[in-house]
């Protein structure tokens, strides 16, 4: 139903709380090319696939952006393209009204030149960003605005907040920081404070949910009544994202993954081998490592993963004091030890780094 297609790791911006690692970014040569993005577009297509997210990275590093972009329409897909906004200009701009995504999604660390600028480690980016936005709202093509809440722009949400009610942008805060893919907990140095909650309309932790932002109606119903009205079996306690249910994300490289903040399984989606990296879990029958597969044998061994992943003696949620204030979830405990059922220190802290009472 839903797919998060990350086109690149690559950032013009430098945001030192970025869950990316700067050696994902020099990896570019292995990113695919417009063709085999093509390939993955049909597959999603003919899977059912609905709602896709163009992401990055910085998708529009990418020189085939719009042909992907334009792809992607003819095949019926509803798009949001997440982006920082600082390389649109007017001529990007125009082809976007002429493309007519469903959304434009802009991270915005601030509204103040200082504080927006500190954050992105990139002089003019403030500028460059705000110029785009007004470009893409004459052109009145629909916008969402996203902010990660770091030190230095807590005061700042309110203007954020401020900023998209006047243009009737839709608008998202990101209070917790996650691990970068690869482990490291550098992020957490750049948490900010509770303060930056007070004017927050909503907080939506590090979750991107395509379907919400394009208010389909049928995303929009519990959790229950849609795996009713879709036939879909619930799959457990830990994973209420539907992730392995109805969503997923693909790398640059072609590899199917559980979500962008997941870099795991990494099936090979373009009639490579699927590669299982992680002796950790035996749902795979020794004869699936190593076969040929396309997307739909991928999403079939997703599902089958997803559902073999258990409660185990790792898991400690269900009788811990806190479970209903603590903001864990798989993928913390999968950045923190390649576990899906650990207690992850971080999750159970506020954002001053107490431990909650």
């Amino acid at each position: 139903m839903r797919v998060m297609l990350e086109l690149t790791y690559r950032c013009n911006f430098k945001c030192k709380h970025c869950y990316i690692p700067e050696s994902y970014k020099k990896e570019f040569r292995r990113e695919l090319n417009t063709k085999q993005t093509f390939s993955i577009l049909d597959q999603l297509q003919e899977l059912g696939c609905l709602y896709l997210g163009f992401t990055g990275g910085e998708p529009f590093l990418r020189k085939d952006i719009f042909k992907i972009i334009r792809y992607a329409k003819k095949k019926g897909f509803q798009i949001i393209i997440y982006t920082n906004g600082s390389l649109i200009d007017e001529d990007k701009a125009q082809r976007l009204q002429r493309l007519s995504p469903n959304k434009i999604d802009i991270t915005l660390p601030a509204v103040s030149k200082d504080i927006f600028e500190r954050i992105t480690g990139l002089k003019g980016s403030r500028d460059k960003v705000f110029e785009a936005i007004n470009l893409l709202y004459k052109k009145e093509i629909s916008l969402g605005f996203k902010t990660c809440v770091v030190k230095g722009n807590e005061f700042e949400i309110k203007k954020i907040r401020d900023f998209s009610n006047r243009l009737g942008a839709s608008y998202r805060l990101d209070d917790m920081l996650m691990p970068r893919l690869d482990g490291s907990n550098e992020p957490y140095r750049y948490r900010g404070s509770p303060q930056s909650t007070v004017h927050s309309p909503q907080s939506t932790g590090s979750a991107e949910n395509i379907g919400r932002a394009t208010s389909a109606p049928v995303l929009q119903c519990s959790r229950k009544i849609y795996f009713r009205e879709c036939g879909v079996t619930d799959n457990g306690e830990l994973f209420k994202c539907d992730v392995g249910q109805s969503q997923a994300a693909i790398t640059p490289y072609g590899e199917l993954k559980m979500c962008l903040m997941i870099d795991y399984p990494g099936y090979k989606i373009l009639n490579q081998e699927v590669t299982n990296f992680s002796p950790q879990f035996t749902v795979h029958s020794p004869q699936s490592i190593g076969q040929k597969s396309g997307l739909e044998e991928a999403w079939g061994k997703l599902k089958d993963l997803v559902a073999g992943i258990k409660p185990d003696k790792n898991y400690q949620c269900d009788r811990c004091a806190i479970f209903k204030y603590c903001r864990w979830c798989p993928a913390k405990a999968w950045a923190y030890n390649k576990s899906f059922t650990s207690c992850v220190p971080e999750a159970s802290l506020d954002r001053t780094g107490e431990k909650r009472p």
